[in-house]
């Protein structure tokens, strides 16, 4: 083993605890490793940021803005209502919330596809008292198998695929991943819907979000009596010592109950806040203030909702600026004019503060707003709404040509007119200067997170090649494979990719995976095809953790999943697909 070996074996090992570790972000954790590898002349200098302008760079990044394209067209909404009408039964109901999220994810974002059927797969859930669990995760594993259908439905397709022009000279066109990916579907779905439910377990998670969030539980009346001196001054002026600690979420003058709160509001003899915070926090704030507690009955959720305000649940995304910080760190109420009510997690609503709660990715939070106010902060902060949205469609002009320039850049892809990356690339302008989407919502639409994660690594997957360390891996995993037939070894590197993928992000599995497979295919002199597609599958294959995608991070709340129950259903799930994939490899790219 040389030292340059050595050193990458390191950072990538070390690269492995971070990324499981889960306290820094992915892309964090990538740039970094590409800097070291600059540092100890892995990569070149010169070259190092090269990966940023990666043709799957540029495809992932122009399929995410087309995806947004067709979203704001109003069309896939549109789609999703009609769909979700039909199916009598349980079931059939299941059935095609399953195969509808499969196939939008094969043309657009899989956590996208998941996410316009997760409201109505909760709706459904709640009405038929069936656990959310049960429904929602086999949604998440449909939105990972229609992902394995076309070049675009996940950025493991398009790295595969960049990794085969560099190895042959041509890479997968539009639809050739679909004889891999439409029986692993159509398989994988059949298993989850009729079988795989009963291994998930029934996690109470249907609950309203007035079950869920006991707002009670942890809401104070007090009255403004005459003569105190908080009257005349606003909230925002007695915002810093007073209510630094508890928040006005609501509050009655006159009789007469307003459920917006504004930071402006002066106090008034007689008015009577509702008060959030724990029990030590409103002591402290009673002593302070000199005020007595109100007589009046405790308060509910729908307290807080009234003309133009709304209480909302939204689930934070794993890419959300929120994690990691508490509602009072990001100033929600100043910043947003949102009042963060409750805060549950893997359907437990937690019993602190909710302004002292550092949020964590899955969190399902309690919003307290007006519908703009609710709206930016889901826009802004990383966030996606638990409530079925209104459909907006634009003018049937827009919606066609949102249509048109997307069925137009996949038949330009499957053609071989153009490449993906300039393809794609030219339908996502076209949309932009055509006002299918405002420049302001393409750029909202880009995952910055994977486009560095992608643009970080590729430089240090490159580096597993010219190192020599990729053939180290391979020729060992050979050797140790040396009794065990083919496909046997195929079954190996598709186990390892399955194993990564589950703990750090799916493309960071496939960068770092396909360069030793395609090591292993030449020095067996197999078809390159065969470890490819392994790779490519086992990388979008990451059933058994909730970290393993942004799918299964984000059903972890609605669900009220908890780490462990993921295996239950991801094992067998995860088995049959490697069955199936096996089975159909060696019919079309025997070895």
């Amino acid at each position: 083993m040389t030292q340059d070996q050595l050193m990458i074996f390191m950072l990538l090992g070390t690269m492995l605890i971070l990324f499981s570790w889960g306290k820094i972000r992915y892309d964090v954790i990538s740039l970094g490793a590409l800097c070291i590898s600059a540092l100890i002349g892995l990569v070149p200098v010169q070259g190092m940021f090269r990966g940023f302008g990666h043709n799957a760079v540029i495809t992932v990044a122009a399929v995410l803005v087309i995806s947004a394209g067709l979203q704001n067209s109003g069309f896939v909404d549109f789609l999703v209502a009609k769909i979700i009408r039909y199916g009598k039964t349980l079931r059939g109901q299941t059935f095609i919330l399953t195969f509808s999220v499969a196939i939008f994810s094969a043309f657009m974002n899989n956590v996208g596809a998941l996410s316009l059927f997760l409201p109505a797969a909760l709706r459904i859930s709640r009405m038929n008292k069936y656990p959310a669990s049960r429904m929602l995760m086999p949604l998440a594993a449909a939105s990972l198998l229609g992902g394995m259908m076309t070049l675009v439905g996940s950025p493991p397709n398009i790295i595969i695929s960049s990794f085969r022009e560099a190895s042959i000279g041509t890479g997968y066109r539009m639809f050739d991943f679909f004889p891999i990916g439409a029986p692993l579907t159509v398989a994988g779905i059949l298993f989850t819907v009729l079988i795989g439910y009963r291994l998930i377990p029934e996690r109470k998670a249907t609950a309203t979000k007035e079950d869920l969030f006991e707002i009670k539980d942890y809401t104070t009346m007090v009255e403004i009596t005459a003569g105190s001196n908080l009257i005349g001054q606003s909230l925002k002026e007695l915002g810093q010592k007073y209510f630094s600690e508890v928040q006005v979420i609501a509050y009655v003058r006159d009789k007469e109950k307003y459920a917006y709160v504004s930071p402006f509001l002066v106090l008034q003899e007689g008015d009577r806040l509702i008060l959030q915070g724990s029990t030590k926090q409103v002591q402290d704030f009673l002593r302070l203030s000199k005020l007595p507690l109100s007589g009046s009955a405790p308060v509910e959720t729908a307290d807080f909702s009234g003309e133009g305000v709304i209480v909302s649940e939204v689930v934070v995304t794993d890419t959300s600026n929120l994690i990691h910080r508490t509602a009072k760190d990001m100033a929600l109420r100043s910043n947003f004019n949102v009042n963060l009510l409750g805060v549950a997690r893997a359907g437990v609503r937690l019993a602190e503060s909710p302004n002292r709660i550092s949020i964590q990715s899955g969190d399902v939070l309690l919003l307290q707003g007006t519908q703009g106010s609710i709206q930016e902060i889901v826009r802004d902060l990383g966030a996606l709404p638990l409530m079925e949205r209104g459909i907006e469609m634009k003018p049937k002009s827009t919606v066609a040509l949102s249509i048109g320039l997307f069925v137009a850049a996949i038949v330009l892809v499957t053609a071989e007119v153009l490449p993906a990356d300039l393809s794609f690339t030219i339908a996502a302008l076209l949309m932009v200067l055509t006002g299918v989407i405002s420049l302001r919502k393409a750029y909202e639409a880009i995952e910055l997170p994977i486009l560095i994660l992608l643009g970080s690594l590729i430089p240090v997957s490159e580096a597993l090649e010219t190192t020599g360390a990729a053939h180290l891996i391979a020729s060992k995993i050979v050797l140790l494979s040396a009794t065990v037939p083919n496909w046997g070894i195929l079954l190996i590197l598709m186990a390892i990719t399955m194993m990564l993928t589950n703990i750090i992000n799916n493309a960071a599995a496939a960068l770092l995976m396909a360069p030793i497979a395609i090591s292993m295919a030449t020095g067996l002199g197999l078809n390159v095809d065969a470890f490819l597609i392994c790779v490519f599958v086992g990388a979008t294959s990451a059933f058994m953790t909730p970290i393993g995608h942004q799918s299964y991070t984000l059903i972890m709340g609605p669900a009220g999943l908890q780490f462990r129950d993921y295996w239950k259903l991801g094992l067998p799930l995860s088995l049959l697909v490697m069955a199936v994939t096996l089975g159909v490899v060696m019919i079309l790219y025997p070895v």
